[in-house]
């Protein structure tokens, strides 16, 4: 048996005021914007109470256009994405009790926690400081997680799943390290009043795990049935966490808003072409940065409405290096839509900056009779360690510092290959999206 509590949490924007002064005169222009929110979603905590190992138990979970939003005539459509981020609580009684008023997101570090010795960790939770002063008998930490046992299915309790919105299994890893990168495993959502998908009823499903030695002969075919994908020995709690509260944190953020056009005849047949660019590698390329296009009508604009005969079209960009595509709404995966007298059809396609890499080679020269072999070197990209030859995914438009630690008996040489390598040790590089570099660095034995 365990206690399970699901926080939900919502970003926030805010208004600003910005006074601008002008060279010689204080001429004060006074700028206001409010700024809305463009969802709605119900911030409650998702309470599934006591459970046991393996049952199934689903939440409703409704994602709405703010009603600002859909007054709004100027924007239409809405992209956002489900994150998943471990929780940080004052727990009591060694963690069967908590103070549900008083808890925090973690933030997962990339990296080895400063703040232990016995293990070497590649990422590590943050929780800063506790929300209030403890008493005695209170701790506080992050919960035993319960993200990996939560699904979340684009659809609604009678399985009927909306356009455009992607599903999750239980049983899977809420986030990754890769190469040094912290990678999440989101969830997309999509929201669209020119089509009258205005609400998204999402359905947060919990597969309850088992604990160490107490699972049941039949604990394999109860995953593999939920998640065929997933080795159910990875997902099996261990003892020391039977009775205690278990949690997560679901973060709601928008990473796309258009803007509207203006709404055509009902009895017009027109096609939609809407641009979304995501970066989250560092990349900063824009909508206009990409040229779309229509079979037969040539180039369009983002988000405006092409009048358009019944029949079948494909629709294709003119892209940027380093950018991922992928094509939602009425086309399907390869730009292909097929209209009919009356439609008004939208086809989204996104663009999702790749990370570039950085491959650092050790050469080392021994023609004074030095032992030293390229493992006895150690590299650093921006002062983590890598090892020869091996990849490591960077943010683009960053630059990143490549150097070595310094070993007795051998010199600097040189550091070769690309021709954004830097020159010197201690030197920078700094890739567009999706470019991969491989950098040399050769070390000579000193003559004794």
């Amino acid at each position: 048996m365990k206690k399970i509590f699901v926080g939900f949490l919502t970003l926030a924007a805010v208004a600003a005021t910005l006074p601008m002064f002008a060279a010689f005169e204080a001429h004060v222009i006074n700028v206001t914007a409010t700024i809305e929110n463009a969802l709605s979603v119900n911030t409650n905590a998702l309470d599934f109470g006591t459970v046991f190992p393996q049952e199934h138990l689903k939440k409703d979970l409704a994602i709405n256009l703010s009603d600002s939003f859909k007054d709004e005539d100027r924007v239409d459509d809405v992209s956002y994405f489900i994150r998943q981020k471990p929780k940080c609580a004052i727990t009591t009684d060694g963690g069967l009790g908590f103070d549900a008023a008083n808890t925090k997101t973690g933030h997962v570090m990339v990296g080895d926690n400063p703040a232990t010795t016995e293990v070497t960790e590649s990422s590590w939770i943050d929780c800063g400081e506790a929300p209030r002063e403890l008493v005695t008998g209170e701790s506080w930490g992050v919960l035993p997680s319960l993200c990996e046992y939560i699904s979340k299915d684009g659809g609604d309790a009678d399985g009927n799943v909306t356009e455009n919105d992607e599903t999750l299994a239980s049983f899977h890893q809420p986030w990754e390290i890769v190469e040094g990168n912290l990678v999440w495993t989101d969830t997309s959502g999509y929201l669209a009043k020119s089509v009258g998908d205005t609400v998204d009823n999402w359905v947060i499903d919990l597969a309850v795990p088992c604990f160490g030695g107490h699972c049941a002969q039949d604990w394999a075919d109860f995953v593999r049935g939920i998640n065929p994908n997933a080795v159910a020995a990875d997902y099996v709690q261990s003892a020391a966490n039977e009775h205690k509260i278990f949690g997560c944190d679901l973060w709601v953020e928008v990473n796309g808003v258009s803007e509207a056009t203006e709404t055509p005849d009902p009895e017009t047949t027109t096609l939609t072409v809407t641009k979304i660019v995501t970066n989250d590698n560092g990349g900063n390329a824009v909508v206009g940065d990409f040229t779309l296009s229509v079979s037969t009508l040539g180039t369009v604009a983002s988000g405006v409405a092409n009048e358009v005969a019944p029949g079948t079209y494909t629709v294709s960009e003119l892209g940027q290096e380093g950018y991922s595509e992928s094509f939602s709404g009425s086309c399907n995966a390869d730009g292909e839509v097929t209209i009919t007298e009356g439609q008004q059809l939208t086809c989204t396609i996104t663009n999702d900056d790749i990370s570039p890499n950085i491959t650092l080679i050790k050469e080392v020269i021994n023609d004074n009779n030095g032992t030293a072999t390229a493992t006895d070197f150690t590299l650093r990209l921006n002062d983590d360690s890598v090892s020869s030859g091996s990849s490591v995914l960077v943010l683009a438009n960053t630059p990143h510092t490549i150097t070595e630690d310094a070993f007795l008996g051998y010199d600097f040489v040189s550091i070769t290959g690309d021709a954004k390598c830097p020159a010197v040790l201690g030197g920078t590089a700094t890739l567009d999206e999706g470019e991969a570099i491989t950098c040399t660095i050769t070390n000579d034995d000193l003559v004794i």
